[in-house]
């Protein structure tokens, strides 16, 4: 009872540490313009916990392309020595293998997490807000005369998220399919190299689909990004001029007012469902594929073809 009293509060203070990690202080300056050297402006703000996301990522992408390897060796070992002393000569590889599944793979994941969940998704999405309203509300009167208040609102409050959501998925995604990829090229084609061709025209599939889709997928954020923002000023305008409505407009030219935007925003989060469902269905594929063909091969070269001496 007592260790779980103590890994229940090990685990409380580091995540507290965690939420702690970030502060949002005014910023010395304002973001540049360019795509690239706005996302650095942020990150570098976070540059520590973007690293300890990376290296987590990093283990864990690492420690799930052992599985296939841990059972093309438990395969191995069971076709090669007989079940009485299986466990007897073999033990210390199997606990190893259990050590590696049951203890390191969870506490990657944990510690991933752990960046992810508490100490960025938090500090950094609201740091950016912070800071981008610190800017926007010392713009000048005609700024926000110009536009609507709910839709410069809008764009404050969904940056943080937006750049947090990138960066994470760059972080974890990214690295995780170079790495999963990567090693399960090296272990097929240690074996035969035509075993490696599958992921290797994996790999060349899908830089042509980002080298297509990619440009499509940011002009499309860019319209949905641009619906939103009108449906939410068009909505929060009608709200804080609700005495000039009540008392002037016409009831039908309100709601065709809003439902236009509506209208546009369900078109718009329609397509980017569909456009959503076919870049996860291709994004599923690698590690479905270096599993299935990396079982049975990646052990040593006495027994990679499992049950051949038996057979013969």
């Amino acid at each position: 009872m007592n260790l779980w009293r103590a890994v229940a509060l090990l685990n409380a203070r580091s995540f507290e540490a965690a939420r702690q990690t970030l502060e949002a202080l005014p910023p010395d300056a304002p973001p540049p313009t360019g795509l690239i050297a706005f996302y650095w402006h942020y990150a570098r703000q976070a540059r520590l916990l973007v690293a300890g996301l990376f290296v987590a990522g990093f283990a864990v992408a690492l420690l799930d392309t052992t599985i296939p390897v841990f059972i093309g060796r438990v395969v191995g070992l069971i076709a090669n020595q007989p079940p009485s002393s299986l466990l007897g000569q073999a033990w210390p590889e199997l606990l190893g293998m259990a050590l590696v599944l049951l203890i390191a793979r969870p506490a990657a994941i944990l510690l991933q997490n752990l960046f992810t969940h508490q100490a960025i998704a938090a500090g950094l999405s609201n740091l950016v807000r912070w800071q981008s309203h610190w800017h926007v509300v010392r713009q000048s009167w005609s700024f926000f005369q110009n536009d609507f208040a709910g839709r410069v609102a809008n764009r404050v409050m969904q940056t943080g998220p937006a750049l947090r959501e990138s960066v994470v998925a760059g972080t974890n995604a990214v690295l995780y399919i170079l790495v999963y990829g990567g090693s399960a090229i090296l272990l097929m084609s240690s074996n035969d190299v035509r075993l490696a061709l599958p992921a290797m025209l994996w790999f060349a599939a899908y830089g042509l689909l980002l080298w297509r889709f990619v440009p499509r997928l940011r002009r499309g954020s860019r319209e949905m990004s641009e619906v939103r923002s009108a449906l939410t000023g068009r909505v929060v305008d009608s709200y804080t001029n609700i005495l000039t409505v009540k008392l002037f407009a016409r009831p039908q030219d309100e709601d065709q007012f809003v439902r236009s935007s509506v209208d546009g925003a369900r078109k718009a989060e329609r397509e980017r469902a569909i456009r959503r469902a076919a870049r996860d269905r291709g994004r599923r594929q690698l590690p479905q594929l270096a599993e299935t063909l990396d079982i049975g091969l990646p052990v040593p070269h006495d027994s990679r073809f499992a049950g051949r001496e038996r057979r013969e």
